[in-house]
Formats: C-alpha cells, structure tokens, sequence
C-alpha cells in the first residue's frame, strides 16, 4: 500500500546539526515524508538545502515578514507540520499557531502562553517557585549598583553565582561569578566563562542600558542534565535523560553525553512539567547543587539540537510528533525507559562538503 505523503518543514536548515536531523524526520513507518527547509541565509550560502526537499530563504523569526513568509510557504507546499529550531522562531510560531492551524499547518511547540514564559527564565524561575518547586535565588538588576547588592544577598564571593540573559541561547552571555580564577589558563584554554564581580560591574559600566536583559542565579557545581521529554495534555510520554557532566555548556551543541536514568532527575522534570501546559515536546536542563539535589537551570520549548540521542534507545522524536500532528493523539505504545541494560554514550563526529563555483555540493 502507498505511504500517505507529507510536508514536513524544518526552520534553521542551514546548521551543522541539520544533515542528523533531516535524516530522522525521513523513514517515518507510516508516511512519506517531504522535508521543506528553511533558514535566514541565502540560499547560496545554504547548505541544508542539500538535504531537503525544497529550501527557502526567510526573514529572523522577529523580523515581521516572518510569517507571511511562512504562511506563503505553507500554502505553497501543503505543509502539516513546522518543527522550529530557534527561541524565536518558537516564540513568533507558536503566537500565530492558530493561523497556521487553519492553513492545516500545526507547529511541533507549547501554547503561546507558555512558550513566552518558558523562553524568559526569570519569569520561569518566578513561576516554578510560585508553585512550590525547588530552584535557585533568582534576580533580575534594573542598574549596574543592583548587581553588588544583589551578588552580596546570594552569597557571593563564598559561593560562585552566573550572570546570563534571561533570553538568548547558545550559551551567549553566561559567565560564572567567582572571586578569583586563573586568567591565564582561562585565555589559554579558551574556557573564558569564568569572572569576578568587578570585572562584570566595568563591563556593564559600560553597557549600562543592557544590564536589565539578564539575571543573576545560582552555579550549579555537579552534574548538568538535559532531559528531552515528549508529552502532550501534561502527560510524559517519554523522557531521555543525558548527564552532560560538570562543565557548563558553553560550546553547543552538545558533542558527548551518556543516557542516564537518574530517578530524582526525571522526578523533578515531571514536576515541571505538571506546572506548564507543554505540547509536542520539551528540554528541562538541571544541575545538581554542591548537596546533590536537583535545581532548574532552564527550559526550552523549541527542538534541541542533540535530540537524535533518543534513537540510541531506539526512539525516534520526530516520528512520533509527526504522527501526533497527523493523528492528534500520541501513541500509547511508546516506549519510556527508566533503565537500560548497557551504558550508552552519544558522541557527535562531524562530516563534510564540498561546494564548487556554481554552488553544487558533494
């Protein structure tokens, strides 16, 4: 019998993660899948377009050409299902999800209401602990002056605390607060993610008016965690849990990680969960304290970019949200371990192209 076929788009085709991807959206058991590009670059300087379908080159997802760009697409192709890999193309998709619906387009995201609070992790700080849930201290300074206040009420210089923005990805802007480190082998390594209140305090000395786009919260010492969960009507329905180790992550995306089944881990990210209206799919980062205990070190709505570590359990995210847009309903069948017989390690090893002249690839 022949597959129904699909148009499936993917935002951000032009990064390094996209080929892994793209290859896991296609091969769906039960449709035949299209994979229609899009990204801001133009298309001569588009390398996924390799690996799709067709490909389009589109505003930023804050531009407001953003979306008649992509309901013109949509319409075009017949689109059923956009899986967006930016904060923002997240943020602007999901608050015209109700347009697209009705172009019978969906988008593999939460609700607007919860996809703004989520993205802005002071406001999802504040939210959690409104509703009983452990995580760190949380400020947000107005002026320069606010952050030696604020830094001397978290402890700080006893205890190290971070500075990043309350949006952004990518690790952009996260620093380590710490009274003292080795500048040296920090220009040496290329590890610069560690400063001291003074320095931060002349930098912002500055930049004055940019201080009020970050916060200030605890540094999580242990292990840091991703888990990626699919659920829907606050429902897990599966959750892969990886131990990214004690390093922050400022170099994304994520090169080597093991599957782990830590029980408190997935136990706090279900709390989370129990608190939004998440949809199709979530990521709950967490690190251990000095103690050992859990702690929120933030959430994103959009996909993650090491996703394909759940087909080393053998599950495949994408199938099962291209078939929760089809269906409407997720499988009750799908697998959600809490334990494997082996120890299993993602490792990232790169490929590559080459372009000629006439921008054909090989």
């Amino acid at each position: 019998m022949q597959k129904e076929s699909l148009n499936i788009m993917l935002t951000c085709v032009n990064s390094q993660v996209s080929p892994s991807v793209i290859q896991l959206i296609y091969g769906h058991p039960n449709y035949d899948i299209n994979v229609i590009g899009i990204d801001a670059v133009p298309l001569s300087d588009n390398l996924g377009k390799n690996f799709c379908k067709r490909c389009y080159q589109v505003p930023r997802g804050i531009d407001e050409d953003y979306i008649p760009s992509i309901k013109r697409i949509v319409e075009e192709n017949n689109i059923k299902l956009i899986f967006p890999g930016s904060d923002e193309e997240c943020i602007t998709l999901a608050k015209h999800r109700e347009v697209l619906n009705r172009l019978g387009c969906d988008v593999a995201c939460s609700p607007y209401d919860v996809v703004s609070v989520v993205s802005d992790k002071y406001r999802l700080i504040i939210k959690l602990k409104s509703a009983g849930i452990y995580t760190s201290e949380v400020f947000s300074p107005e002026t320069v002056s606010d952050l030696k206040v604020m830094a001397k009420e978290m402890g700080y210089p006893d205890k190290d605390i971070v500075i990043k923005p309350r949006f952004g990805r990518g690790s952009k802007g996260f620093k380590i607060i710490t009274r003292e480190y080795d500048k040296y082998a920090s220009f040496y390594n290329g590890e610069c993610y560690r400063i001291t209140l003074e320095e931060i305090i002349d930098i912002f000395k500055e930049q004055s008016e940019e201080v009020s786009k970050y916060l200030l919260m605890a540094y999580y010492p242990g292990n840091k965690y991703s888990a990626d969960i699919l659920v829907s009507d606050g429902r897990v329905h599966s959750m892969v849990i990886r131990n990214n180790g004690t390093f922050p992550k400022i170099n994304p995306p994520t090169q080597v990680a093991e599957i782990v089944f830590d029980e408190d881990i997935r136990s706090y990210a279900e709390s989370i969960v129990g608190v939004f209206d998440f949809d199709f799919f979530v990521q709950v980062e967490v690190g251990r304290t000095a103690e050992g205990s859990p702690g929120l070190i933030e959430a994103n709505t959009r996909m993650d970019a090491t996703l394909p570590i759940t087909t080393g359990l053998g599950l495949n995210f994408y199938h099962e949200m291209i078939t929760y847009a089809v269906t409407t309903k997720m499988r009750e069948d799908i697998k959600d371990f809490r334990s494997h017989d082996s120890r299993l390690c993602f490792k990232r090893y790169w490929q590559h192209l080459f372009e000629n002249a006439d921008n054909d690839t090989y």
